[in-house]
C-alpha cells in the first residue's frame, strides 16, 4: 500500500491540471473574450495635445503592442476634458495596426477637427470593459 499515496497524488495532480485547462481553454474558444484579452495587451500613451483656433484638437500618441497580436485595429475612446476635468467630448478612434511595428513603439497624431469648446485636457480609454452600447463602436470585436 506504499506506492499508493504517490499514485493518489499524481491522480490528483492530473485531475486538478486537467481542470485548469479546460477552464482555460474555455475563454480561448469565445471570439469575443479573445479580442478583449488581445486588446488588454496594447498600450496607448498620450504624449502631447494641442487646440488650434479653428478648434482642431491634435494628440500625439504613442502605440505599442505584443510581438503577436492578431488584431488588424485597435480602438479607442479619445476623451477631452474641460478645466474641472469633466468629459466635454468623446470620439471614438481606430488606429490601424498594419503600419505599427509588432513589440515596439510608433508615434502617431490623431485629429478632432473643429471642436467647439476649450479644451484643457486630454486622454485615451482603451475601454478593457465595454458596455454593450460601446461595444458598437469597436469594429474589431465580432458582433452577435
Amino acid at each position: 500500500m506504499k506506492g499508493s499515496a504517490p499514485l493518489r497524488r499524481l491522480l490528483l495532480a492530473a485531475t486538478a491540471l486537467t481542470a485548469l485547462c479546460a477552464v482555460g481553454c474555455g475563454g480561448v474558444t469565445d471570439p469575443r473574450q479573445r479580442v478583449l484579452d488581445q486588446r488588454a495587451r496594447w498600450n496607448v500613451q498620450l504624449l502631447s495635445w494641442s487646440q488650434s483656433p479653428d478648434g482642431t484638437v491634435t494628440l500625439g500618441a504613442r502605440l505599442s503592442g505584443p510581438p503577436n497580436s492578431d488584431l488588424e485595429q485597435l480602438t479607442v475612446r479619445v476623451q477631452l476634458y474641460d478645466a474641472d476635468e469633466n468629459v466635454i467630448g468623446s470620439e471614438w478612434h481606430s488606429f490601424d495596426l498594419s503600419d505599427v511595428e509588432r513589440g515596439g513603439p510608433v508615434d502617431l497624431n490623431v485629429r478632432i477637427r473643429e471642436f467647439p469648446h476649450e479644451v484643457a485636457g486630454a486622454g485615451f480609454d482603451l475601454v478593457l470593459q465595454p458596455t454593450a452600447e460601446e461595444e458598437s463602436h469597436i469594429p474589431e470585436l465580432p458582433q452577435s
